[in-house]
């Protein structure tokens, strides 16, 4: 009997939206085609210098968010076969590997928050999937190397030491190293200096990001997670496909064709608070279990996974939604420009780690205060 009323329901679902697929509907920007052409252009990029791959990362899981809600799951699908199959091919490289994880399970990730509510459950399932995509990487590139993830990383750097961005920062290291006692650090002129700054860096980055990797995967995703969630939060309430839950034909009307079928939260990213439950639920026992781990001693990497993962990074997102709802109380031009301050806010803390802290340290007596509240109540008066 249930699986009958749900063939039922699923098929007046089907009829609807057939239905509703007919409606005429605005043309697609011509600014949206200009989008998938630099689509193009930063898988290109990702293929051919991985180094710099990770500041694309995030912009390429928008975007083909964006194709997803316009066409469906199969071109942004073909689109990662094609990447995978072409980078892989022409110009293995392992962060190639770890990457083609990475923005698969973010993309798959956001997809998957559009398809259930509320939207502290979305924003989990964009984040967990973006942190298991980079976990899932590191342990193909393991498998792959069936070696220590520092041998791995040593002999990376090793073999690409003429990659722009490694050459950087070897430079940068080398430069600013305290060497051992009667060990004589050489400049650029001296005969051996590249070879003395490559195997310095390799052995001091082999060391430290082995240790650090899954701290690492938990801050990159957790940063291409929350974007990701934030652009399905925009794209999905400025479109209508017929096949979302929910839809009617005057959002159709005011919406470009989509073909991506979503569960359209309502809920502006302003008015997205975090439940003062998160305190004694989450936060309260990640402290603890955090702070034993340091009195114990040599858990550093995973008391500082889990503060990360379960404090900052979490009060960090909420952070950004008390922004965008400062950044609404604006009118006319200075709201534009309160939303680009927040734009450039935002960018900031995905590069320096101690703004992103800082931030999540206001997040927090956002969620112990409810500082939109007290704002609202105070300018009623």
């Amino acid at each position: 009997m249930v699986t009958e009323v749900g063939t039922k329901a699923a098929r007046q679902r089907a009829a609807i939206a057939e239905k509703l697929r007919n409606l005429p509907q605005r043309k697609v920007s011509r600014y949206e085609y200009a989008l998938y052409a630099v689509l193009f252009f930063l898988f290109v990029m990702s293929g051919a210098m991985p180094t710099a791959a990770i500041f694309t990362l995030a912009p390429i899981v928008l975007a083909l968010y964006l194709l997803y809600r316009r066409f469906g799951a199969y071109l942004p699908t073909a689109c990662l076969l094609f990447y995978g199959v072409f980078a892989l091919t022409l110009n293995y490289d392992i962060l190639t590997v770890v990457y083609l994880f990475a923005t698969c399970f973010a993309f798959f990730g956001a997809v998957l928050s559009a398809q259930v509510k509320p939207y502290l459950l979305c924003a989990a399932v964009a984040f967990v999937s973006a942190v298991l995509g980079g976990f899932c990487g590191l342990g193909a590139v393991r498998a792959i190397g069936n070696r220590p993830m520092a041998d791995i990383i040593a002999d990376y750097i090793i073999a690409e030491r003429t990659d722009p961005v490694i050459d950087y920062f070897a430079r940068k290291e080398y430069g600013n190293a305290d060497l051992p006692p009667h060990t004589d650090k050489l400049d650029e002129s001296d005969n051996g200096y590249s070879d003395a700054v490559i195997k310095y860096f390799s052995d001091v980055a082999s060391e430290e990001l082995a240790d650090y990797l899954p701290y690492y995967c938990i801050h990159v995703g957790g940063i291409v997670g929350a974007l990701a969630y934030f652009a399905v939060v925009f794209i999905n309430r400025k479109s209508c496909s017929p096949y979302d839950d929910g839809a009617t034909s005057e959002r159709l009307r005011r919406s470009v064709r989509c073909l991506g079928g979503a569960v359209v939260d309502r809920t502006p990213i302003a008015r997205m608070k975090c439940p003062r439950a998160y305190l004694w639920t989450v936060l309260l026992p990640a402290f603890v279990a955090s702070l034993a781990l340091d009195i114990a001693g040599g858990f550093d990497i995973l008391s500082a996974c889990i503060m990360h993962a379960f404090i900052t990074l979490p009060t960090a997102f909420f952070f950004i939604t008390l922004v965008a709802f400062f950044a609404g109380k604006f009118n006319g031009r200075a709201r534009a420009a309160a939303y680009a301050v927040s734009f450039i806010i935002a960018a900031v803390m995905c590069v320096f780690e101690i703004v992103l802290f800082v931030c999540s340290i206001v997040g927090l007596c956002d969620v112990i205060l409810n500082l939109r509240f007290w704002t609202d109540f105070l300018s009623k008066d």
